[in-house]
């Protein structure tokens, strides 16, 4: 996301305070204004979690303060700056959360230095900067969400599979020596007999589970998780 976001540094408004990422969030994210002309530095943050498919863990926002209640609400919320948090500003140097007025990511940190990129800086640009923490009221940490997502798989052998492995480990590795007066051929068909016999009731156990999986997912009542609300921007607020 941070290589995502320094391919637009230089990108500035265009007539009208006009921007693409503001156009676009108006399009995707909430419809019920025009966003193209609006504060656009959570708008610019939204835009690059979207193109990558991050937005359930880092949020689709326009508004900063709401943003940020969003990290704490998913105890994703802490004050200390790491590469990918997402970092909060306070112009005024408060620490309220209400207070917050802009956003950016942090790219890297150098002792007290905090280096971010954020959109809608300098007046009107998409810019690299070096923050101190005199107005950095925290940070959001969308990898601590998507950790906190992702499920934890465990992968159980069908029934059959470690006795047929070990059947198969014992036939390659110690084969059978033929009673005397018997080729090896005499005993070959009986053994390769039984092993496919083997084979054939771990495929029919395999297909009986997907079947039953099959008819569960068919007959389970579908459900989706509500989407995080995201609140336009408050009136008269402007990150800068």
């Amino acid at each position: 996301m941070i290589k995502l976001l320094k391919s637009q540094v230089g990108y500035s408004e265009q007539g009208g305070g006009y921007t693409k990422f503001g156009a676009w969030y108006g399009q995707t994210v909430e419809f019920d204004s025009d966003y193209s002309a609006q504060p656009w530095c959570d708008m610019f943050l939204s835009w690059a979690a979207h193109k990558l498919g991050y937005e359930s863990w880092f949020g689709q926002f326009a508004y900063t303060v709401d943003h940020a209640k969003w990290f704490i609400s998913r105890d994703a919320w802490g004050t200390d700056p790491e590469p990918g948090a997402v970092v909060f500003f306070d112009w005024g140097g408060g620490h309220a959360v209400d207070g917050i007025d802009h956003v950016g990511m942090v790219v890297s940190v150098d002792g007290d230095d905090v280096h971010t990129i954020e959109g809608n800086v300098d007046g009107q640009y998409v810019r690299e900067k070096v923050r101190d923490d005199s107005t950095i009221v925290g940070y959001g940490y969308p990898a601590e969400i998507q950790a906190a997502m992702a499920p934890e798989v465990e992968f159980t052998a069908p029934p059959g599979t470690n006795v047929l492995a070990s059947s198969t480990h014992v036939a390659a590795s110690s084969p059978l020596e033929p009673p005397a007066g018997l080729g090896a051929g005499t005993l070959l068909v009986p053994v390769l007999a039984a092993a496919l016999l083997v084979v054939v009731s771990v495929k029919t156990r395999q297909a009986s589970l997907r079947l039953a999986a099959a008819v569960t997912r068919r007959t389970a009542p579908a459900s989706r998780p509500a989407a995080p609300a995201t609140p336009g921007p408050a009136p008269g607020r402007r990150c800068a």
